[in-house]
């Protein structure tokens, strides 16, 4: 029996009234388990507020106010009643539900004769979804409102409340991709333990919808067989981070391999013949913005097949020296492409291989692995590989960090050179660790830290969020954590960002995130911003690290942070800075 999208949202609205983790692992796992082999892939996508996975750049493209003037046309309210009900509730998609169940007669809905709502299945929900999404060209935003207030016009409230919600990005259950994976666990295998196999194969392949699909078509089988591909990316080893040169010969057993840390864009490089895709660590498809380095992977290809992840940095011919990343970032652009191409020259740094020769080489030893850079791809002006080195000193990894800062760069990486040096996709482990000038002897180590919630500004800063609640990731809880308030540093011009870019993502506190302090208003946890801070304290008003100190109440915090300036826009907030990653920190700094 196919499953009915009602019955999905009956589930959802049940995971939104819970805040325990394992509660609603249990209500998604008992929707799961009658989902079919053909429905599975889509049924998974919604449910992390998607149609596609992220790589193919597939997306509704609805902003608020067409779905404010679809939910006007079909319930037959005017769009200035509409979102006055969305500023009242602080949610398109309770606003769509309230509007629907107390909806008047002289409705789109009784215009078109429609008098009972219509009973769709999950595929057909989706199916209309992609439709929307296809739209395109000339009048496509008239077109998508037609066709989005069509739909609502036909479905219950408790569907509408969602349907809203997807179209807009902002779905906020608090289910992310590993509890999804828990969830299909258990509702295929009847155990949670068999996660950490669907979770490999999402992280080779980034694409959660098949790995669902896998699953319940050929099990657990069919999903250890899941392995690298071209054109679906992989997802991106992380470092962990280390304060001092001994620390990093500690960790490596006295020998590391050395490279600069480039203050650039990661992109994984992905080609076979002329066809070449750049996909960021996100991982989204950037492939549009650089027509440029698409040509120099051309031109410097040796072989015709291979997956290749690399730096892409702002590059000045002249002077021949590394620019900063706010200029690279640029050129994430969607418009004006061949003008910014034209201004801000790139060059590419290439460290890594994933997979070449027909096969994937996560599992083989970091120094093979760039040994076949050599044998796949040659140097050129534009394609250089990463400055590298084998150290065994204190004092060979100081000069080498010392030359890396003269070069523009951010400081260095090291890596593991011993036997299990593989590619952790996805993972944030001890065989790759940054070390930076930040963390160098002094407490002003700079932080990926994620904006959960905002005080509004007094004064000159009257209107706009003045004050952000930040936070950092802890992966073993899938919660964000509590770090500290930031309020220095903005210019103008970044407080103007901010508030465009925060404004549509208010919404009731987020179920992922731990605080127990309170804001005026929480955000979807989606901007990650750059800040730094003189010292960690123990505090009890944060909940970072909070269960792993002397005091079950104690947690850490950052005193007087400031952001830097810079925008984290390629990273996702599961990739801030971690949790862990604070604590070792902060035990480092008491050691000192």
């Amino acid at each position: 029996m196919i499953l009915r999208f009602k019955i999905l949202c009956e589930c959802y609205f049940q995971i939104e009234k819970t805040q325990k983790k394992l509660e609603m692992v249990d209500i998604l796992a008992d929707t799961l388990i009658n989902a079919k082999a053909d429905e599975i892939g889509k049924i998974s996508l919604l449910t992390i507020g998607k149609i596609y996975p992220d790589f193919l750049g597939i997306e509704l493209m609805l902003a608020e106010k067409m779905a404010i003037r679809a939910l006007a046309l079909a319930t037959g309210m005017s769009d200035k009643s509409v979102t006055k009900m969305l500023e009242e509730l602080g949610d398109l998609g309770k606003t769509a539900h309230n509007l629907l169940e107390n909806k008047p007669q002289s409705t789109l809905l009784a215009f078109t004769n429609q008098k009972e709502e219509t009973e769709y299945d999950v595929l057909e929900i989706w199916t209309k979804l992609d439709s929307i999404a296809q739209m395109t060209g000339e009048g496509s935003s008239d077109k998508k409102i037609r066709t989005l207030s069509g739909l609502i016009s036909k479905i219950s409230p408790l569907e509408a409340r969602y349907i809203i919600r997807i179209v807009c990005g902002q779905l906020r259950l608090g289910v992310a991709s590993q509890l999804l994976l828990e969830a299909l666990s258990k509702a295929k295998t009847g155990s949670r333990e068999n996660k950490n196999l669907l979770e490999r194969a999402n992280n080779r392949c980034a694409d959660i919808g098949f790995v669902a699909e896998t699953l319940y078509s050929g099990g657990l089988e069919e999903v250890r067989k899941i392995e690298v591909k071209l054109f679906s990316p992989i997802r991106v080893m992380l470092a962990q981070r280390v304060s001092s040169s001994n620390e990093m010969l500690e960790r490596f057993n006295g020998r590391c391999s050395l490279e600069y840390k480039y203050d650039g864009l990661r992109v994984q490089i992905h080609k076979k013949g002329t066809n070449v895709k750049l996909f960021s660590r996100r991982p989204e498809n950037v492939t549009n913005q650089f027509p440029d380095v698409i040509k120099f992977i051309n031109e410097a290809a040796i072989e015709d097949e291979f997956i290749v992840e690399g730096e892409i940095v702002a590059f000045d011919r002249i002077r021949n020296k590394i620019l900063s990343f706010q200029l690279v970032a640029q050129r994430k652009r969607k418009h004006d492409i061949e003008q910014k191409t034209s201004e801000i020259p790139v060059r590419v740094y290439l460290f890594d291989t994933l997979f070449c020769f027909d096969e994937s080489k996560l599992d083989m030893d970091y120094l093979e692995r760039r040994k076949l850079l050599d044998e796949i791809i040659r140097k050129t002006d534009n394609i250089q590989f990463s400055h590298q080195t084998i150290a065994s000193t204190a004092d060979e990894i100081e000069s080498f960090f010392h030359q890396a800062l003269e070069e523009s760069c951010e400081g260095i990486m090291g890596k593991s050179v011993s036997e299990g040096s593989k590619y952790q996709a996805g993972a944030r482990g001890w065989n790759w660790v940054k070390y930076k000038a930040d963390y160098v002897d002094k407490l002003s180590d700079a932080f990926d830290l994620v904006i959960l919630g905002a005080d509004y500004g007094k004064g000159k800063r009257a209107g706009k969020f003045g004050s952000f609640l930040l936070g950092c990731y802890n992966p073993d809880e899938n919660l964000f954590q509590t770090f500290t308030w930031v309020a220095t540093g903005f210019s103008d011009e970044n407080l103007d960002e901010l508030h465009r870019d925060l404004k549509p993502l208010i919404r009731d506190k987020p179920k992922e995130v731990h605080s127990v302090v309170e804001s005026n208003v929480w955000f979807d946890p989606k901007v990650v911003i750059e800040v730094s801070g003189a010292e960690i304290t123990v505090s009890q008003m944060h909940t970072c690290s909070r269960g792993f100190l002397e005091k079950e109440t104690d947690g850490l915090a950052l005193r007087f942070p400031r952001f830097t300036g810079k925008f984290v826009s390629d990273r996702p907030p599961e990739q801030a800075t971690s949790s862990e990653e604070i604590r070792t920190i902060y035990l480092n700094q008491r050691n000192k």
